[in-house]
């Protein structure tokens, strides 16, 4: 291969030496164009040096008329929109540096209401969506003072931070029509509402689990605003609402009372968050108790022996699980079982709370009663009481008071035989009356333990077992009074004799068992009597029974 043959990258670097050469030609004018410029700009500026000269002379202030000229160039630059401003690089805020600045302002139109759960001194409350986030809403309905009443609402409850205590999301805008308090996320029930269907639906579970999960969320939401904020000694149990969310957790609204409102109680010194917590406990379970039987009847705690008894390491059973039994069966009675049923009757069942002569820490409650549930520790004992005294006692009646107190210890499960007054008896579905009569043939001044009837005719009450079983609603009195059948004892009571009920009732007004005269009045050997005799005797009482029966005091 020659050297001429590979001669030809000379001719090529020879023509990109050109080629450059050119550009930097190209460069040198666009050099000398930008001196030019600069030239312009220079006489420019010269011009503007001679202009600013004239304008001091005329009396003008400049730094008027740049910034009057800087505005005009910021508007053109906004009207343009082609002209793009720079972006500008914006810090990211870490969360812990947020701060919060209050409440949030909620627009109407973005809060829906679903139903109304509650009311009080001026506002409704009802549940509702904010955001696709469940809320309480509580809505003013006081026009002249609203507002006021939302600002003294807000006062109380800002800052609160508690997971017993309701949280503030959002309000209306000082502006609204309509003023209102958003709180956080919460289910939409009452506390009222759980305890009572789970009365209706367990003894055991969920009824007395919940039942303590309520006094351990109020003592320790009360000693929060007790100990850190002193709210609780100004307010009472009707200036706060119970609430109870998806997480099981009961939760506090406070509601001060409206500004120009009227006191409706006088608020003493002996307030203290003791007296609150009892009150509340108190009105909350009464609450579920009322929901559940449409009835509003104050019980009283029955007392019994607390003291602990605590089995040996060796005795003790497995641990229940929260789905199963967790209460203790007292040996020393048994539930009596419904007696003369055909169809059995659910026992009726309430919630009791037992307020405790000495006061109690409210934190050490909640720490104790919470650690019992954890551990499944909650098993409280069941015990029976018997009322002999009570009149209306109808067979199968069965109530069962859970009765609630600060310590697993001193609560139980107590059973009672027969309904009080002011209730409606759950088997024969009548309300029971104060003025109610027991009279009896058996002679006895109270019914005792065995189940008794009213008479449909004089309306008074004797044992079932005393009647005609031919007819158990109707008195022995009354059914002599108008029969005409000849009966011996042991049919018109049911049973035989046993001679025993003469010396039961010996302190009675008759002189010995009225059966006894029932027997030897209406025996079979009636041929030697006139019919007309007959028939008057059957027809009525001797002279000496119906003497009884009027000057006896049957209470």
């Amino acid at each position: 291969m020659s050297f001429i043959s590979n001669a030809s990258g000379f001719t090529l670097g020879e023509g990109t030496y050109n080629n450059v050469q050119g550009n930097i030609n190209n460069a040198q004018r666009d050099i000398n164009k930008v001196r030019g410029n600069i030239n312009n700009a220079q006489r420019d500026i010269h011009n503007v040096k001679g202009n600013i000269v004239n304008i001091q002379g005329q009396g003008v202030d400049v730094a008027l008329l740049v910034s009057a000229l800087l505005g005009e160039k910021q508007r053109q630059r906004e009207d343009s929109p082609d002209v793009e401003e720079p972006a500008q690089k914006k810090r990211r805020v870490k969360p812990e540096e947020e701060e919060e600045d209050g409440p949030e302002v909620i627009r109407r139109k973005d809060l829906n209401l679903i139903e109304e759960i509650g009311s009080g001194p001026g506002y409704f409350l009802h549940t509702g969506r904010h955001k696709e986030r469940a809320v309480i809403v509580k809505v003013f309905i006081s026009c002249s003072s609203a507002r006021e009443h939302l600002e003294a609402t807000v006062a109380l409850s800002e800052g609160l931070w508690h997971p017993n205590v309701l949280r503030i999301h959002g309000t209306s805008s000082s502006t609204s029509p309509y003023q209102f308090i958003a709180y956080e996320d919460a289910s939409c029930k009452n506390a009222e509402k759980p305890l009572a269907e789970a009365l209706k639906e367990s003894l055991v579970y969920p009824s007395v689990v919940l039942g303590f999960k309520l006094i351990a969320g109020l003592s320790s939401g009360i000693n929060y605003l007790s100990l850190v904020h002193g709210i609780s000694l100004s307010l009472g149990a009707e200036d706060l609402n119970v609430f109870f969310d998806r997480n099981d957790r009961f939760l506090l609204g406070i509601n001060p009372p409206p500004v120009n409102a009227d006191p409706v109680h006088e608020r003493d010194d002996t307030r203290s968050d003791w007296t609150l917590f009892n009150k509340l406990c108190q009105k909350v379970f009464r609450l579920a108790n009322r929901l559940l039987h449409d009835e509003d009847i104050e019980r009283t705690a029955t007392v019994f022996d607390s003291s602990p008894r605590p089995p040996a390491l060796s005795q003790l059973p497995p641990m229940p699980s929260l789905d199963q039994t967790i209460i203790d069966t007292h040996n020393e009675e048994a539930i009596p079982a419904p007696r003369d049923v055909a169809t059995p009757v659910p026992p009726r069942r309430e919630y009791v709370w037992r307020t405790m002569n000495v006061p109690q820490s409210l934190a050490s409650i909640a720490t104790q009663i919470a650690r019992d549930l954890d551990l499944r520790r909650a098993a409280i004992n069941r015990l029976v009481r018997s009322d002999g005294r009570s009149i209306h006692r109808c067979p199968g009646y069965i109530r069962e008071e859970v009765t609630l107190a600060t310590r697993t210890a001193d609560s139980a499960v107590v059973s009672h035989d027969s309904p009080t007054v002011q209730e409606v008896c759950s088997v024969c579905r009548e309300v029971v009356n104060s003025g109610e009569v027991f009279r009896c043939a058996c002679g006895q001044k109270e019914p005792g333990l065995r189940p008794t009837v009213k008479c449909r005719s004089c309306k008074t009450w004797s044992h079932r077992d005393c009647g005609p079983t031919s007819n158990e609603s109707i008195c022995y009195f009354c059914f002599l009074s108008t029969s005409d059948i000849p009966l011996r004892a042991e049919e018109l009571f049911g049973h035989e004799q046993d001679g025993e009920l003469a010396t039961e009732t010996s302190d009675f007004s008759f002189a010995a068992d009225p059966r006894a005269d029932m027997e030897a009045l209406f025996q079979d050997n009636t041929n030697g009597m006139p019919e007309a005799a007959a028939t008057s005797t059957r027809s009525r009482p001797s002279s000496g029974i119906g003497q009884r029966s009027t000057t006896t005091s049957w209470t």
